[in-house]
């Protein structure tokens, strides 16, 4: 199984600047040194042959001057020590024919000022000369004469010496010269190189600037020809996307999004993890729009419905994942993240003030074209169907009140339900002593069956051992500012210690958004995976909400950085295709997106169609999340998603 870890290491290669320097410099290494020896050899043999032909010269005169003294010994001997104190000779001999002469002058003084591993380099062998000194017509005898090598080493060190030096400047000047040369000459190379890393990492990088060599040129054009191919692919995909976003999810009147998105939507906005305070869901309601079409005609009535679609929107500013949804031709749907009820009253005033300018301005009265306004104040985690239920019921409360065209409703918290210092005292003592159990749920790859990863999930335990799953305890916890120290817990948990289930698999953690929003997090889980990122037995992965992804990029980009650097994987949850294009997809480059179930099979094909070339492109993998039924796996396999995660991966297994 290739692993994120494995995306992110690079193979032991040598490049072809590397390739191509030893190859030149080992060429011109061996034609210094080779010029450098036969310079060294060819003085040697002068130096030798300098030295013998001196000697050569030197024995004639020293024969004839020993031939006259007409074999006298002490004239003999004398001229010997003459001529050996006066030249360059390491042995000077003497025989006298009949044998009852001989005499000798030898030099054994030591050889100065030359290494001794030199001498044995050079091993100078010179040879002895010999010549017959005569008397008139008689021989008197034979002198010998071996020259000095004394000099000769000397002289030839000193040679060697400066060789050597030639030798390396020569050597250092050629290669610095080289490297220059080859660096500006394989400088399109390295650009080439540095374009196809972007490509694998799903970059879309042309170059500007040809390169000066032909074959080079060649292969520029043909990567840039190649990455502008997939880059147009990848924004043809976007475009087709957004379009059919905009059919199958806005209104084309108000350019607001409709009921469609909004059933798709709640789900992922009322879960705990997301907003642990609830928030408020106002039903708004206009009245009279026969009258307002009969008034003011199509035209003028379809800009006072974009007018309030306007003031609505207005409204929602200021709430993180606040919509805005036309449901119907006359009927408006708010909701407003971590609104409590006395903001949200506020609000359908400020509502109710702009509606009635908005009449004015067409000589309209409230009394004929109303505007009714419902509201439910929900709690966390809270059902959809109990949400909308809830809500119109308050929507009927309003339009029913003579004196009043707005309701709330408002649910007292469960009796049951255990108080803030309650959950403060549990949550506390679970980090103090570290009362944490990690599951872990799969992902499966339906056509092999196999497990393509894990994601953590984790479980907390009180002083009575009694045991809290994520969803009891998250909402307090992030009510209490107490959400990253317990998913600290978690990760410690998870890296620090060993778990066979997931070894040499790749586990995912999902960070909920108050985690990343938290700047001692950031320092505490950067520490953390410095630390003992390189002792896992398992693949890791981080999973962030693709809405937060949209809305903070500077932030996520900064975790993706430390994820990147610990050589983590990381990918984006809860997908929607929210944002205005995909760009942001290829600035995060994330492994992969999971979308909700139902979000993928409520695409058309064409939908689904330019999803999945603007993944493939960038190279990111789709992953159904929430699949439940065998009906919902056989319809994405016509869609051909194929990795999901749910409770169908126990059925798949079994």
């Amino acid at each position: 199984m290739e692993t994120i870890r494995r995306k992110y290491e690079k193979e032991e290669t040598m490049t072809l600047f590397k390739q191509m320097g030893i190859a030149v410099s080992l060429i011109i290494i061996i034609m210094l040194a080779s010029v450098m020896t036969i310079s060294y050899q060819s003085t040697k043999k002068d130096m030798i042959q300098n030295v013998y032909e001196t000697s050569v010269n030197n024995i004639s005169t020293l024969a004839s001057n020993l031939g006259e003294t007409s074999g006298e010994e002490a004239y003999i001997s004398t001229i010997i020590d003459a001529a050996f104190d006066s030249g360059y000779y390491k042995r000077i001999e003497f025989h006298s024919s009949d044998g009852k002469f001989n005499y000798k002058q030898v030099d054994n003084a030591k050889l100065e000022g030359v290494p001794s591993w030199f001498v044995d380099f050079a091993d100078i062998e010179l040879t002895t000369i010999k010549e017959n000194v005569s008397s008139g017509w008689q021989t008197i005898g034979e002198v010998q004469i071996l020259g000095d090598s004394t000099i000769i080493y000397k002289s030839l060190y000193k040679t060697f010496t400066k060789l050597l030096y030639l030798f390396a400047g020569f050597t250092f000047a050629s290669l610095l010269l080289l490297s220059l040369m080859l660096s500006f000459i394989l400088k399109p190379l390295k650009e080439i190189q540095n374009q196809a890393e972007a490509i694998t990492r799903d970059e879309f990088v042309i170059q500007e600037k040809m390169p000066y060599t032909t074959e080079f040129k060649e292969v520029v054009r043909g990567m840039n020809m190649m990455v502008k191919k997939v880059e147009y692919i990848f924004i043809k995909g976007s475009e087709t996307f957004k379009r059919n976003q905009e059919l199958l999810y806005m209104d084309p009147l108000t350019k607001l999004y409709n009921r469609r998105y909004l059933m798709l939507k709640l789900p992922d906005i009322v879960v705990l993890e997301n907003r642990a305070n609830g928030g408020t869901i106002m039903f708004v309601a206009v009245g009279g729009a026969e009258l307002l079409n009969k008034s003011l005609g199509h035209e003028a009535a379809d800009k006072v419905f974009c007018s309030l679609g306007d003031i609505f929107l207005d409204a929602c500013r200021g709430f993180e994942d606040g919509i805005v949804a036309r449901v119907n031709g006359t009927e408006f749907t708010l909701v407003l993240p971590n609104c409590e009820a006395s903001m949200s009253l506020d609000i359908a005033k400020k509502i109710h003030e702009r509606y009635e300018k908005l009449l004015q301005k067409y000589t309209l009265e409230t009394e004929s074209v109303t505007l009714d306004i419902g509201m439910y104040r929900y709690r966390p985690n809270v059902k959809v169907v109990d949400l909308l239920k809830r809500a119109d019921n308050a929507l009927l409360h309003a339009k029913a009140d003579e004196h009043s065209s707005t309701y709330i409703y408002e649910e007292k918290d469960d009796e049951n339900a255990m108080g803030k210092e309650q959950w403060r005292e549990i949550i506390e003592d679970s980090i103090t002593k570290k009362h944490v159990s990690l599951k872990f749920w799969p992902m499966m790859e339906i056509r092999t069956k196999k497990v393509d990863h894990n994601v953590m999930t984790f479980i907390i335990d009180d002083k009575l051992k009694q045991q809290y799953f994520y969803g009891d305890f998250i909402a307090p916890a992030i009510n209490l500012g107490l959400v990253s120290k317990i998913y600290m817990l978690a990760l410690n948990e998870l890296i620090t210690n060993k778990h066979e289930e997931i070894d040499n698999t790749l586990c995912c953690v999902r960070l909920s958004n108050e985690f990343l929003k938290d700047p001692l997090a950031f320092e505490a889980l950067s520490k953390l995976l410095q630390e003992n990122v390189r002792a896992l037995t398992f693949d890791l992965c981080f999973e962030i909400s693709d809405n937060f992804a949209i809305h903070n990029p500077m932030l996520v980009k900064r975790f993706i950085e430390l994820f990147k650097t610990n050589k983590c994987g990381f990918g984006f949850n809860s997908f929607m295709g929210e944002s205005d294009d995909f760009a942001y997809l290829k600035v995060f480059n994330p492994d992969f997106i999971k979308a909700d179930v139902s979000f993928l099979l409520d695409q058309s094909r064409d939908s689904m169609n330019a999803i999945q070339v603007v993944t493939d492109s960038l190279g990111i993998k789709i992953i159904a999340s929430f699949v439940q039924t065998q009906e919902e796996l056989n319809a994405l396999n016509a869609l051909n998603v194929y990795k999901v995660q749910g409770p169908i991966t126990d059925k798949i297994t079994n």
